[in-house]
């Protein structure tokens, strides 16, 4: 069996998903890396392995982690292949993720001769099953599975409703390690991944094997913003004043980071290292920009009452403790019944809006409860449900396709 090396493109496209991907200079983490390097010596010398799975909000860096477990597995001699989950049900996929092009004769000829059309569908169910985890049992080499944006497993690619079954076994068996040889599923996605997996029969995970993703600490946050700007940007002279400017604004957010510390690179590039109070300013206003943007994109699939409700629901939320999805589900209750309140709940949680940690749920960086708050809570205005219906209906333009209000 040839096993997969994919490689990671060094050229990236100018899409949405453009800050996404293996981190530039990665700090920190060191736990959940020494975990998985300890689930990878013990799925060889067990011959088995496991799901090990990433949640966390939008920009709190899964995939920049993936990366670093990958390197991991790399050194380690393992074949790795990055996956979509079509893999667990489609024999032909599978393959081509494995770089294991050439199907046997038969199987081929079969193909050609339109086999899965005049076959029955229990047949073709139980050929695609058996081949599904044959290809997996093959071979003696360990291997890693990749499965980035794990959350749609659920959802945009839920399997054909004729293959859950399969689906079901071929992941039981990877995540018991039942097929005989070192296979680790590294699956990372938004919160509310491992429902997704719960609803294909997965539902139990190793302590050590599920990760609530949050912020940087404070120290690997600052060794990241030192390397963009002495390495990436080569500024001249002590960093300090950059590093705690930028750091007093970005709490740990790998998004936040970002958004910051390539906009302080390309500055000291563009003055040959020098730091200026005015390239520091620019910087800080670039970085804000994005960082707004940011949380814009958090809340644009909720209406302006629903923002005003969330506001409402997090203005007072203890931030060390969190609250309780009881208390959550209950508040939204009142206003919107008990089925709008849980699809506003599960769309904050796999928005970023709301994070969860050991069972609470937060508002996952401090600015962005702030700005919540005083954009739809305004101090000097005593604005009611009713008022916002209003605004909805009598004050909204748009400029540039952007919504505003005008009154």
């Amino acid at each position: 069996m040839v096993m997969a090396t994919t490689q990671r493109s060094s050229k990236k496209l100018l899409t949405a998903t453009f800050d996404r991907g293996p981190a530039r200079y990665f700090h920190g983490r060191k736990q959940i890396l020494r975990d998985f390097h300890e689930l990878a010596n013990d799925s060889v010398d067990a011959k088995g392995g496991t799901i090990f799975l990433i949640e966390g909000a939008p920009g709190v860096g899964k995939s920049a982690l993936l990366h670093e477990c990958e390197k991991l597995a790399r050194s380690g001699g393992w074949g790795v292949a990055e996956i979509y989950p079509p893999a667990f049900w489609a024999p032909d996929t599978l393959r081509d993720f494995l770089d294991m092009r050439k199907i046997p004769k038969i199987v081929s000829m079969a193909l050609r001769l339109g086999w899965e059309k005049i076959v029955s569908t229990e047949l073709r169910i139980d050929w695609h099953q058996r081949t599904v985890l044959k290809i997996l049992q093959k071979g003696k080499r360990p291997l890693l599975l990749i499965l980035d944006e794990a959350q749609t497993l659920g959802t945009t690619t839920k399997p054909p409703e004729e293959f859950e079954g399969t689906t079901t076994i071929v992941l039981d068996h990877i995540h018991n390690g039942k097929l005989g040889r070192p296979v680790i599923l590294l699956a990372a996605g938004l919160n509310g991944t491992k429902a997704a997996f719960g609803k294909l029969g997965i539902s139990r995970f190793s302590q050590q094997n599920i990760i609530e993703l949050g912020a940087l600490s404070r120290e690997s946050e600052r060794a990241i913003i030192q390397d963009w700007i002495t390495k990436e940007g080569r500024s001249k002279g002590n960093p300090k004043e950059w590093i705690d400017s930028i750091a007093q604004e970005t709490y740990g957010w790998p998004q936040h980071i970002q958004a910051y510390v390539k906009p302080a690179a390309d500055q000291l590039k563009e003055n040959s290292g020098v730091m200026t109070e005015d390239g520091l300013s620019t910087v800080l206003e670039t970085g804000r920009k994005r960082k707004l943007a940011y949380y814009e994109d958090r809340i644009e699939d909720f209406s302006a009452k629903e923002r005003f409700s969330l506001a409402k629901l997090i203005k007072n939320a203890p931030s060390e403790k969190g609250l309780n999805k009881e208390d959550i589900l209950s508040f939204l209750s009142q206003e919107y019944g008990k089925s709008k309140a849980k699809e506003m709940f599960d769309q904050a949680l796999h928005k970023g809006v709301l994070d969860k940690r050991g069972g609470y749920y937060f508002i996952p960086i401090p600015s962005m409860q702030a700005w919540l708050t005083k954009e739809y809570l305004p101090e000097d205005i005593e604005l009611s449900l009713q008022k916002v219906d209003e605004l909805e209906t009598e004050c909204m333009e748009y400029l540039d396709g952007t919504m505003v209000y005008t009154c």
